[in-house]
């Protein structure tokens, strides 16, 4: 197929001719002018998949900045031999042996803590420790998500304060069963580290407000945090973010402050947030609904760099053989993009999503997003949303 058969086709897929992209909504902006290149119900808010990570981390950037760390703290407790240990919203710390590397790349780990912990206490014995999960609020499953979400191809776990390795039953790989109880999980890896070989009694409580600080670990920074995120795709990352973001501004550690707090904050971005609703962090809701225009505009600002947004542009996964974007995206006729396509992909069963930006042949920046909307989109629809990226490579400054 010649280049430009293929762009008249995949005009046809973006106009809507082709099934493949059911129900869709496009928008497209050359990053130089802001001049709208392409729309198709732009303006019509839909559901976004993982392409709401991008909301996440933008949110994220605002309320905390590209450098906070999360903390994981041990404090003393209320009796002698009694510690508490303290969940900041760190899903990435790791239950594995110290030089051993977890599917989180550089997380703090558990043995860290607790070699620290014994430090600290001296000839002193720990015989009671305490887990205070308190600090995200409310449910930990929106009831919306799919339950098959832990189990077997585990993909998101319980949103708790305190884990290990986002609750993986291996800590090594990315969808694996989760657990019924995170928390649970991590206090028994802890009393096994601290105890020395001793019986520990384990309960649940909270860190009394004036606790002296034992020891404590901290996350990569933020900016290395969303680099992950966005590179896989990770849920329990995604929501312990949004929750963080909740808390920085003064809204309730659950799904309501999500909610609430996200809108709030790509606001002062000055993006108009008329037409969103935000279930969740990490896009797995099916009632999450955004313009394909927001997205977009949101990746015009990254690309600029205003705000500290930069950091998003930096960290979106790229096409091309040193890239990390998914290899089995791009492929055939649509790999003539080579690396020029830095985007966030997106799947749930009706929707496929991507929203990034393409360097075109004519060295035109675009910044897209582009959602496939219908009953269980799967295939067809990501090799029509591949097509059309293509086609804006191919097309340039000439796309409109």
């Amino acid at each position: 197929m010649t280049a430009e058969t293929r762009v008249e086709a995949t005009r046809t897929t973006a106009s809507g001719a082709d099934p493949r992209l059911g129900a869709a909504r496009i928008h497209v902006i050359d990053v130089a002018d802001g001049r709208v290149v392409f729309d198709r119900d732009g303006d019509l808010p839909g559901p976004t998949a993982s392409v709401l990570k991008l909301l996440t981390s933008a949110a994220a950037l605002a309320a905390l900045g590209p450098d906070h760390r999360i903390a994981t703290r041990v404090v003393a407790g209320a009796e002698p031999g009694e510690i508490v240990l303290v969940g900041g919203g760190d899903v990435t710390l790791t239950r594995l042996p110290v030089g051993t590397a977890s599917f989180y790349r550089a997380s703090a780990h558990l043995e860290t803590l607790a070699d620290a912990v014994l430090a600290a206490i001296g000839d002193g014995v720990v015989d009671r420790l305490v887990l205070d999960d308190s600090l995200f609020a409310g449910e930990p499953w929106l009831p919306e998500w799919d339950a098959e979400g832990r189990s077997p191809e585990g993909y998101i776990p319980f949103i708790t304060a305190l884990q290990v390795d986002g609750d993986r039953d291996d800590p090594t790989i990315d969808d694996t069963p989760r657990s019924e109880d995170p928390v649970g999980r991590v206090g028994a890896a802890f009393a096994e580290l601290v105890g020395g070989g001793r019986d520990i009694r384990i309960s649940r409580g909270r860190a009394l407000p004036a606790a002296a600080v034992l020891a404590e670990v901290c996350s990569p920074p933020l900016s290395e945090l969303i680099r992950f995120g966005l590179e896989t795709s990770d849920n329990a990352l995604m929501e312990s973010l949004a929750r963080l973001s909740a808390i920085a501004i003064g809204e309730t550690a659950d799904f309501a402050g999500v909610s609430r707090a996200i809108p709030v904050l790509l606001e002062r971005y000055g993006l108009p947030i008329e037409g969103l609703t935000v279930r969740d962090g990490s896009g797995l809701s099916d009632r999450n609904s955004v313009p394909a225009r927001f997205v977009a505009e949101l990746l015009v600002r990254a690309h600029r760099r205003e705000h500290g947004l930069g950091v998003i542009d930096d960290m979106l996964p790229a096409t091309g053989p040193d890239g990390t974007f998914n290899r089995n995206r791009f492929t055939g006729d649509d790999a003539i993009v080579g690396d020029a396509v830095r985007a966030k992909t997106g799947y749930i069963n009706i929707v496929c999503s991507l929203g990034g930006l393409v360097r075109a042949a004519d060295g035109t920046e675009l910044a897209f997003a582009v959602y496939a909307v219908g009953e269980m989109m799967g295939d067809p629809a990501r090799a029509a949303i591949d097509a059309f990226v293509a086609s804006l490579y191919l097309d340039g400054a000439d796309a409109a």
